[in-house]
C-alpha cells in the first residue's frame, strides 16, 4: 500500500507517515523503510510511546536500535536527495491496513502502525527459529 493518501490515515499516524522521508534524507538512505517510520512515532513521544512503555518496552533501547540499524543502511552522497518507498515499509503499511479492516476503523492509526510492526517481529522471529 502506497501510503499517499492522508484521508486514510489518523493525524498522528500521516504525521508520522509524512516525517519519513525527511528521516530518510537525513540519514542520506535512498529507501524510506519501516525504522525510518518507527523513529518518527518515536519522535512524537504521543501514543506509540506511552503504548510501548505501558508493554514494558524500553522506548529508549528501542531508539536506540533504530538508530544503530540506519546507521548501518548504505548512504547515497550527492544532490540527487530523492528517496522511494521500500519494501518493509509498504509491507508494514499493507499490514496496517489489514489490522484497520479487521477491527472495522475507518482510518489507518498509530494502534495499526504497531500491530503491524508486532506482525514483523514475530515472523522475524519465526524465520530464526526455522533456521535453526
Amino acid at each position: 500500500m502506497q501510503p499517499t493518501n492522508p484521508n486514510q490515515f489518523t493525524e498522528k499516524a500521516w504525521e508520522a507517515i509524512v516525517r519519513t522521508p525527511d528521516i530518510a534524507k537525513q540519514e542520506q538512505h535512498q529507501q524510506i523503510e519501516s525504522e525510518h517510520l518507527m523513529k518518527a512515532l518515536l519522535e512524537q513521544e504521543g501514543l506509540a510511546t506511552s503504548v510501548l512503555n505501558k508493554l514494558g518496552v524500553n522506548v529508549q533501547q528501542l531508539r536506540d536500535r533504530t538508530d544503530e540499524f540506519m546507521r548501518k543502511r548504505p548512504k547515497i552522497s550527492g544532490s540527487g536527495g530523492n528517496v522511494y518507498l521500500g519494501r518493509s515499509l509498504d509491507t508494514l503499511c499493507d499490514r496496517a491496513e489489514n489490522y484497520r479492516k479487521q477491527y472495522g476503523d475507518e482510518f489507518i492509526s498509530v494502534e495499526h502502525m504497531l500491530l503491524a510492526y508486532a506482525q514483523d517481529i514475530a515472523l522475524a522471529e519465526q524465520c530464526s527459529q526455522n533456521l535453526n
